[in-house]
Formats: structure tokens, C-alpha cells, sequence
């Protein structure tokens, strides 16, 4: 069994190249004054010879980072590749790269994996947060010397325990709730149920206010239903209130959730669009593919991406807020009257 190779340093790096080891830091990293030809040889043997810096040690020796990391709370969920290609894209032209973990909606993977991404000496940390309390807040009373960035989530306007305040990335959840709501109000409809994380899980708590603010001035009858944001339990909780007498309109915050209405509908022999009506948010490649199509709020994913990288590499107090469109497809019924 042959041993392990052995991992090149910057001192065989030199060697092969036939330079000094200050020369050939130089070279790798595009300081110092290096000619052409000598930059060339030294890139030449670094790759002959595999050779990968230590990004922990250069972080120590130069304080500057190129990983950061990244929290997503639903790995399920689609639109995050989007949003994940425009961050590595953004990363990729800053020479930085991505460490990517999920919490899966447990506060207890949200907390490991910020004590993580800290001890991995990152230059950043980007995260769809759990809850308006969760373990971010702790963290960040400790943690003021990392950059922080949270998206999809609602803009706090002010840190708890004297942290500072943590910018933020997300769509115009007010326009996204209005265009919906509207939507449904066009065609008919005179009630609306809003499909919630439960409370101590929900960190888009905005929709949830913008909902129950409009309704009561559009006289409409809203209902807030809080169940776990996954298929599965999705699925089951629509098929509940479908089964029911009525015509039931649903607003979920994802097109991967809208699917499960899909699903729970078809389970009872219902169509969506005539006797049940969904709209869903992201709007994904694929919803325009379900049979009707998707009635969903789109954003531009990857330059929400984009934006938060963005902030992460040039840290400051902002808020983002993009800009949302509906696009009409055929998962909302028309109603008599």
C-alpha cells in the first residue's frame, strides 16, 4: 500500500522553480516587483507540483480571507442554487471561495455550524437566518469582528444585546404580499390563507404583518397557518384545509411549497385553478411546467446572490430590498361575483 503524497509547500514550490521562497510568494500572489518570465516559471511549478496555499495560515499572516461561509436554512429548496451560483460567481471574480452548510431549520445546526465557519477563520459569513431570535443573535454579541450578511429574511431595526445591526438581502416581501393578495382580490376571492414557518422558526415575519394589514383594509378574511416548511407537512396541511367546504386560496413563500398544494389537491381528485387556488414566490424555471402553471412572485435569484456577496466583501449598514414581479399563470381560480 503505497503512503499518502505528501503536500507540496511554498518552499518546493521555490525550489523547482529555481527562486527564493520570498520570490516565489510574490509571484503566487501578484506582489512585489516579479518579472513575467520568473511569475510564469514559478505558476508552472506550483501546478506540476499541486501545490495549494494554506488559507488559514494566510489569513494569519496577511488578514486577508478568501473563504466564507454560507448557512441556508432549506437545502430542499431550488431556489437557493440560483441564489448560491450568483454568490460563487461574485466570489470566483474576487478570488474567494464558498463554504456552504445547511441548518435544516434546527437552531441547533445553526449554531454548530456558525461555531464552524468561525473556526475555519472566514472572512464572512452569509445566512437565511431561524426565527428573529435564533442562535444568530447570541453569536453575534460575541462575533463583531465577522462580516455578517442574512437574506430572505425581514430587516431588523436594531440588534438585541448591543450587536450591530446585521445588513440584509431579500425581495420586497411587502410588494411580493401585495401582488399576491391583489391577485387573488382581482379574481374574485374574499379569502386568503398565508402559509408560515411556526413562530419560533419564521424570520420573514414582515409577510406575515403586510398580510394581516391588508386584509383588514381590503376587507378580505385572512388566515395565518404555521406548520413546518417542508413537503411533506406542507402537503398534509393543504390537504386539510382543502378537504374542507369552500374555496380555499393559499400564499406560500416558495414555488417548492406550491408543489405540495399541488400534490394535495391531486391526493383528493381537486385541480388547482378551479377548485383550489395557490400562489406561490420565486418563480423557478419548473413552475411553469405544472399543469395549469404556477401563479407566482419572481425575483432576479442570482443577483440576490450577487448582492450578498457583494456586501460581504465591502461590509456596510444596508438593507437591500429587490424588486418583485407576479407572473400569471393559470393556479388561481376565477370566482363568481
Amino acid at each position: 500500500m503505497s503512503s499518502p503524497r505528501k503536500r507540496a509547500t511554498l518552499r518546493d514550490v521555490a525550489a523547482r522553480a529555481g527562486v527564493s521562497v520570498a520570490q516565489a510568494s510574490f509571484a503566487l500572489n501578484g506582489t512585489g516587483r516579479v518579472a513575467p518570465g520568473t511569475v510564469e516559471r514559478v505558476r508552472a511549478a506550483a501546478s506540476d507540483l499541486d501545490y495549494q496555499a494554506d488559507g488559514r495560515a494566510r489569513a494569519l499572516r496577511t488578514g486577508k480571507r478568501s473563504a466564507y461561509g454560507v448557512i441556508i436554512r432549506n437545502m430542499r429548496n431550488p431556489f437557493f442554487l440560483d441564489v448560491l451560483r450568483g454568490m460563487e460567481v461574485q466570489a470566483h471574480e474576487e478570488g474567494a471561495f464558498l463554504l456552504i452548510m445547511s441548518s435544516d431549520y434546527d437552531v441547533a445546526r445553526e449554531a454548530a455550524a456558525l461555531r464552524r465557519l468561525t473556526a475555519e477563520a472566514v472572512g464572512g459569513i452569509a445566512i437565511t437566518p431561524i426565527g428573529r431570535r435564533g442562535p444568530l443573535s447570541a453569536w453575534l454579541t460575541n462575533r463583531t469582528d465577522i462580516p455578517v450578511v442574512a437574506f430572505n429574511c425581514t430587516p431588523e431595526l436594531s440588534a438585541p444585546g448591543g450587536a450591530p445591526r446585521v445588513p440584509t438581502v431579500g425581495p420586497d416581501d411587502g410588494a411580493a404580499v401585495a401582488l399576491a393578495l391583489g391577485h387573488l382580490r382581482e379574481r374574485g376571492h374574499r379569502r386568503a390563507t398565508l402559509v408560515m414557518a411556526p413562530r419560533e422558526l419564521a424570520a420573514d415575519w414582515g409577510r406575515e404583518e403586510e398580510f394581516v394589514r391588508l386584509c383588514a383594509d381590503w376587507g378580505l378574511d385572512g388566515t395565518v397557518v404555521r406548520c413546518p416548511l417542508d413537503h411533506a407537512s406542507v402537503a398534509r396541511m393543504a390537504a386539510e384545509r382543502i378537504s374542507a367546504p369552500g374555496h380555499d386560496a393559499l400564499i406560500v413563500n416558495s414555488d417548492y411549497l406550491g408543489t405540495a398544494v399541488y400534490d394535495a389537491a391531486r391526493s383528493l381528485g381537486l385541480r388547482v385553478g378551479r377548485d383550489v387556488s395557490v400562489v406561490g414566490h420565486d418563480n423557478l424555471p419548473t413552475s411553469a411546467l405544472l399543469d395549469p402553471g404556477l401563479t407566482t412572485v419572481g425575483l432576479d435569484r442570482e443577483l440576490l446572490g450577487r448582492s450578498v456577496m457583494d456586501l460581504l466583501l465591502r461590509p456596510q449598514d444596508e438593507s437591500v430590498r429587490l424588486p418583485v414581479t407576479l407572473a400569471v399563470r393559470g393556479s388561481v381560480a376565477v370566482l363568481p361575483g
